[in-house]
């Protein structure tokens, strides 16, 4: 057997949801495939197999269905839309007179006539499509919507074709306005399934077609597939980034809305990454290109996007298995229909007219539209939002969700360290400013000056963050000599030929150093679970620094939304008690656990699990992986230089919490509109048939209430894309 593998199909023909179950059933049966899921709103079939794919597209053709590909290229959805909307007009144009005829009981020489002859054009016509997917279906043993309508539409045509030829009621005008609505209803749902399918096409609109990249020292405008790894390219103010990669020279700022779903550019310098499909809004720049084509963070969104729609929700099951057996299920209440009126001893003509309008009442795509509609449109909202979803499970599921764990380092803190405290020595050397707030603010400068002059030449983590810190307070650095890393405990240089020592309490008593006049102010910042750093200069204690991992600032209030909602928060770090106390009692969180290793959360989060709680995990996804792939649903927390879309089953871009809220809250608003979506479709069909099996129902009028059904469950799943997600501050 050859390797598996994924793919997707796009299919033409389908024109319900038990067409799609056809042949994803067909698929499924075929030697090689491991897996078949065929999705009706998205027209597409994801296949998991070692088949060559031509093998599969012969199924498929087989069954009466068509296949995308280099031979048969696709058309737009637009392109549909047009040509849904040309058979309406058709449609309409030939059989409003044959209404008037009808209703208003006009008659005049050949009037029956006429009526035949417009009737027949739109059935040969514009409803043509109907009777040969018909007989496709028939050819292949199957049947479907268009059987369906075919049989209606035909046997009220039939009839009074025969009655035209031998005396009787005459129902032309319910086969040719029967056509006409349905044409109408599948323009109507081609358009809003077009709509609920834009987060793609918008994903994809993002990235510009041309680049100009600079060859032989010359500047070149090519197409995006042209460029190259490795070549540097020039990005104007108010162009679109054409590539990922990183910025070498320049400054500006960065609209990376499309990827994080915030609105304030990123500011951008030299060494940053910056991504394709993102906007350059002020400043030149020149990077070098990383990734490109398929590679690029905008490309890997929109094929997860893809697979989620594409993917199916466990809620969808109840509707799949009724859609299966629908259309054998109505055909058959049709002729018990037909049957009993004719038994009850009303004209053969009222009875298939009672037997018709149960065929056209009926309608299983609403019922295949329900769920596959929502989940396109919530995911395509969701990546819009920053929120990238892995498939619809994981977007059911979330809602679900009533305890969540959170790690603490990069979850709800920043993931690195930063100064957060600066206590000088009181006696401290003495410039030559004549007021105290000027001595104070002098003092404080020439401290920032000497630790990040001394730190600037430190690779450990906490000299980084010196220097950072000194640099965002405009300190301007001086080189420094004899610069000299003290494994373990810190640094030593000659600074303005004074002798300086930064590090640890360890480096201070074994230089004999007194600190005692900072000993307090340090055991103060240490039970906040912060490092402590002291500056000495020649012998003499000058200051103490607290280093820690800064707490975000939207992590409080993401957390306070989330409790709200009746979910609680778990936290669960490898740190150290102090520290995970401190983070747990500032962010309100009760159940807090401390020094565990990966393997210690993954038995934590089973143990809540075999309460039967429902469980989240949001985690940097790389770290936690374990933990991750044991909770129920996993979010990874990333920024756009490293998005783990494989870690996780939601991956929320901006690696902050508060998306974390924003997609559970879209979960929710997803299956509550699933939810209706289904209770509309069940309760159309479960009401509609029987009102039509007894006759209070005009053929005409079920054609539209049917038309009508699918574009209600798409117009009401497209309500998501308006759904506010902001939390608000």
């Amino acid at each position: 057997m050859g390797k598996q593998k994924k793919l997707t199909i796009e299919i033409t023909g389908m024109t319900c949801d038990s067409c799609a179950k056809r042949i994803e059933k067909a698929i499924g049966t075929t030697k090689g495939v491991r897996e078949a899921m065929v999705n009706f709103a998205t027209k597409k079939a994801t296949v998991t197999s070692s088949t060559p794919v031509e093998d599969i597209y012969k199924v498929i053709e087989g069954l009466g269905y068509g296949v995308v590909n280099e031979k048969s290229p696709a058309i737009s959805e637009e392109g549909i839309a047009k040509l849904e909307w040309k058979r309406f007009l058709i449609a309409a144009i030939l059989s409003v007179p044959v209404f008037i005829i009808s209703m208003f009981m006009i008659h005049f020489k050949f009037s029956d006539f006429l009526q035949f002859f417009l009737t027949t054009i739109v059935i040969a016509w514009p409803g043509i499509s109907f009777f040969r997917n018909a007989f496709k279906q028939l050819k292949h043993w199957s049947i479907g919507m268009d059987s369906l309508i075919a049989l209606g539409v035909g046997a009220a045509y039939g009839y009074s074709a025969i009655a035209l030829l031998r005396g009787g009621d005459l129902y032309f005008e319910s086969a040719s306005i029967i056509i006409t609505l349905i044409l109408l209803g599948r323009f109507f749902e081609t358009k809003a399934k077009g709509k609920a399918g834009e987060a793609i096409r918008k994903l994809m609109d993002l990235q510009p077609r041309m680049a100009r990249v600079i060859r032989d020292g010359t500047e070149k405008e090519v197409s995006i597939i042209d460029v190259q790894v490795g070549e540097k390219l020039v990005i104007r103010p108010g162009e679109k980034i054409p590539v990922d990669g990183i910025a070498t020279g320049g400054e500006t700022a960065v609209d990376e809305s499309m990827l994080t779903g915030e609105s304030m550019p990123v500011n951008k310098v030299e060494g940053d990454k910056v991504f394709g499909g993102t906007i350059n809004t002020t400043g030149l720049i020149y990077m070098t290109a990383e990734k490109i084509g398929s590679n690029t963070v905008l490309a890997q969104i929109a094929r997860l996007v893809e697979d989620a729609q594409g993917s199916k929700a466990p809620v969808q099951r109840l509707a799949d298995k009724v859609s299966g057996i629908f259309v054998q299920i109505v055909i058959s209440i049709a002729f018990l229909t037909l049957g009993a009126w004719i038994l009850m001893g009303y004209p053969f003509s009222i009875a298939l007219i009672s037997a018709v309008t149960v065929l056209i009442i009926a309608c299983p795509c609403a019922l295949g539209l329900a769920t596959p509609t929502a989940v396109m449109v919530g995911t395509g909202r969701a990546a819009g939002a920053g929120i990238l979803i892995k498939d619809a499970s994981s977007l059911e599921l979330a809602h679900r969700i009533d305890t969540l764990i959170l790690d603490k380092t990069g979850t709800i803190t920043e993931g690195r360290p930063a100064v957060t405290d600066l206590f000088k020595r009181a006696n401290g050397r003495k410039p030559t400013a004549e007021t105290d707030e000027e001595k104070t603010r002098y003092l404080e400068k020439d401290i920032l000056q000497i630790m990040g002059s001394c730190e600037q030449h430190s690779e450990h983590p906490l000299g980084k963050a010196i220097v950072h810190y000194t640099e965002k307070q405009g300190i301007n650095l001086k080189e420094v000599r004899d610069f000299k890393t003290i494994t373990g405990m810190g640094v030593r240089a000659i600074y303005n030929g004074s002798s300086i020592l930064i590090g640890s309490e360890r480096l201070m008593i074994e230089n004999n150093i007194d600190i005692s006049d900072l000993r307090k102010k340090a055991t103060e910042i240490e039970s906040k679970g912060k490092t402590i750093a002291f500056l000495a200069a020649d012998n003499n204690v000058e200051a103490v620094i607290g280093i820690g991992d800064v707490i975000r600032k939207t992590s409080k209030n993401a957390i306070q939304k989330i409790k709200d909602m009746g979910i609680e928060i778990v936290m669960l770090t490898g740190d150290n008690e102090i520290i995970a106390g401190a983070v747990g009692k500032e962010m309100g969180i009760g159940s807090v656990k401390a020094n565990l290793k990966p393997a210690d959360k993954c038995s934590e989060i089973k143990k809540i699990q075999e309460s039967g709680k429902i469980v989240g995990m949001i985690g940097d996804g790389i770290n936690d992986a374990p933990a991750l792939a044991t909770s129920d649903v996993s979010f990874a927390i990333g920024t756009a230089t490293e998005i783990a879309m494989e870690a996780a089953n939601i991956t929320l871009v901006k690696g902050d919490i508060s998306k974390a809220w924003e997609a559970l809250k879209l979960s929710k608003q997803t299956m509550n509109i699933i939810k209706q979506n289904l209770f509309w479709a069940f309760g159309y069909n479960a009401l509609a048939i029987p009102i039509a099996a007894v006759g209070l129902l005009n053929p005409m009028i079920a054609a539209g209430a049917m038309a009508f059904s699918s574009v209600s469950v798409v117009t009401n799943s497209l309500r998501l894309r308006k759904f506010k997600l902001k939390i608000e501050d």
